[in-house]
């Protein structure tokens, strides 16, 4: 549900924001463009994003920028523009900073055929700047940046589960810190919940039910970026570490329940121990 317009003391700007998604700025003049956008944390708090009610330094330089809740920025602005001093401006409202942003970005250009369809070289060809064709582009790039960076996430999960498995392997037995591979699987599941949940990368924007005339653009765009197929992959490869995490559950539960046996045959023995030691001295 998008809430209200909230107007800022610049009259050239202006919010549209609901919990999901805020837009700031307009769109810029001319007919070449790029959109670049940028994962830069793990939540952005929107709702009190849009209750500053205040502009941020920077939106000028980059164009028309769209915030959205799960922790993607994409600004489209003038070949000449910059989002370095709008994404300062934004520290305040992120939640989990990201240590490394991932950047991904495109050209977009005003067709003049007025059609929408995607370039040779990957150019995306708009028959013009109506916001809400610049809202689809912006929604398939935060989708992509983010699966991109949750992609690398995933990576390094395997790599670092990697000694586990061999030493399961080879010994039975393993000596990497199981609360590190644990804490490195709670990450790789809390990604799966933003994607599958908040960034929703295999469902279709809302933007489209009150522009059913781009349809096209967005299949075009979802190929173009194969959304769906690494929303695919990435789900399998949850599972597979969601099933790697039953595992470590299970040997840290046989971990512990030999350290319960363990010590109630010590105590056991203790007692036993002190009931001779009694016998004797009677």
């Amino acid at each position: 549900m998008i809430a209200s317009s909230v107007g800022l003391r610049q009259a050239s700007a202006s919010y549209v924001g609901h919990p999901d998604l805020v837009i700031l700025g307009t769109p810029p003049n001319g007919p070449d463009l790029i959109v670049r956008a940028r994962s830069l944390a793990g939540r952005i708090d929107t709702r009190s994003l849009v209750e500053e009610e205040a502009p941020l330094p920077g939106m000028a330089e980059a164009g028309q920028t769209f915030i959205f809740r799960y922790g993607a920025v994409v600004s489209i602005m003038a070949r000449d523009g910059s989002t370095q001093a709008i994404d300062i401006a934004l520290a305040p409202w992120l939640r989990d900073a990201e240590q490394t942003i991932e950047v991904d970005s495109a050209e977009i250009r005003l067709s003049r055929q007025g059609t929408d369809k995607i370039g040779d070289n990957g150019q995306i060809l708009l028959a013009d700047n109506d916001e809400a064709r610049l809202t689809l582009v912006a929604i398939v790039l935060a989708r992509s940046v983010v699966m991109s960076r949750d992609e690398e996430l995933v990576s390094q999960a395997f790599d670092h589960i990697a000694p586990l498995v061999e030493g399961l392997r080879q010994t039975g037995r393993t000596r990497f810190p199981i609360r590190q591979a644990m804490r490195l699987v709670g990450q790789v599941l809390a990604a799966r919940h933003r994607v599958m949940a908040r960034v929703q990368a295999d469902e279709r924007p809302d933007v489209l039910w009150d522009n059913p005339e781009l349809d096209r653009l967005y299949a075009r765009l979802e190929a173009e970026y194969e959304l769906d197929d690494r929303a695919e992959v990435l789900e399998r490869k949850f599972v597979a570490l969601g099933d790697f995490a039953e595992v470590l559950l299970d040997i840290i539960q046989d971990k512990r329940a030999f350290r319960l046996e363990l010590a109630i045959i010590v105590l056991i023995a203790f007692e036993i121990l002190l009931a001779l030691i009694n016998m004797h001295w009677r």
